[in-house]
């Protein structure tokens, strides 16, 4: 069971002046309320969808309602107010002047960040809890290129998500190397050392997972970050089990992936 230590590590949660005030009774509930939210979410962005792809405003109205109550009970305020701005919207009662591109940009914006909210949730339950404190041992330095910038190994069989990492990383202090090939990754993992590794987890080659088994039984340490576009449990969970620093959802969003990166590096 997560604990009130793990939930507040949760950056999309404003937990910290709540979570203590709450007697073990209300904390079974949030916990509940928690549980009830990833496993439907899925269900739900997946409503949220098939209504903006149909033009379907007012059943989008009322599932991103639904969804909206739900975050607030959890504390999720960043994404409260996202969603609230986009219910005005469809409140409209003119809803003829609600631009459909707009509607359909908004709900894969918010089922991406809701989605991203899920996983970190999730990650935040396999944390292992904090030790009791001993002396700080010196730390060994970030390995780091020969440009003194971390290194990052993507792999995905997708060249155009590549080029978009490429480009998302290409203003930030880091080093990528890219490849849609999973043999050729397992060659270049052999005798390269990288900070962080990439990895999608639908290939054709060989799963994610796999690859993550794979690269770890070759003794590489570097953390593994997947990338999916699935919060639900079983990738989540599938993901810890192969040794998952983190996942993080398509499309990717910079300040999602500059923030995993820090706190895996």
């Amino acid at each position: 069971m997560i604990t009130k230590e793990q939930l507040l590590s949760i950056r999309g949660l404003n937990l910290s002046s709540k979570i203590n005030q709450m007697n073990d009774m209300q904390f079974n509930v949030y916990l509940q309320t928690m549980n009830r939210f990833i496993d439907s979410f899925p269900g739900q962005a997946e409503k949220m969808q098939d209504a903006a792809d149909e033009g379907s405003y007012a059943e989008l109205l009322l599932v991103l309602t639904g969804v909206c109550s739900v975050l607030e009970k959890l504390y999720a305020d960043d994404l409260v107010r996202d969603c609230r701005k986009h219910i005005n919207t469809l409140r409209n009662p003119n809803q003829k002047s609600i631009n459909q591109d707009d509607v359909e940009a908004f709900v894969e914006q918010i089922n991406q960040n809701i989605s991203a909210l899920s996983i970190d949730i999730q990650m935040a339950a396999h944390k292992k809890p904090a030790t009791s404190p001993r002396v700080a041992q010196p730390q060994p330095p970030m390995r780091q290129t020969s440009q003194s910038r971390a290194s990052i190994y993507a792999v995905d069989n997708a060249v155009m998500f590549l080029n978009t990492l490429q480009k998302l990383l290409q203003d930030h202090p880091y080093a990528l190397e890219v490849t849609t090939s999973c043999s050729e990754a397992l060659r270049y993992l052999q005798t390269n050392r990288p900070d962080v590794i990439l990895l999608d987890i639908e290939m054709p080659e060989m799963n994610g997972y796999e690859l993550a088994t794979r690269i770890k039984q070759g003794g590489n340490k570097a953390p593994i970050i997947f990338i999916t576009a699935n919060s639900e449990r079983e990738y989540v969970d599938k993901a810890v089990k192969v040794g998952a620093a983190g996942l993080l959802m398509k499309p990717l969003r910079i300040n999602q992936l500059l923030d995993k990166l820090k706190d895996v590096l």
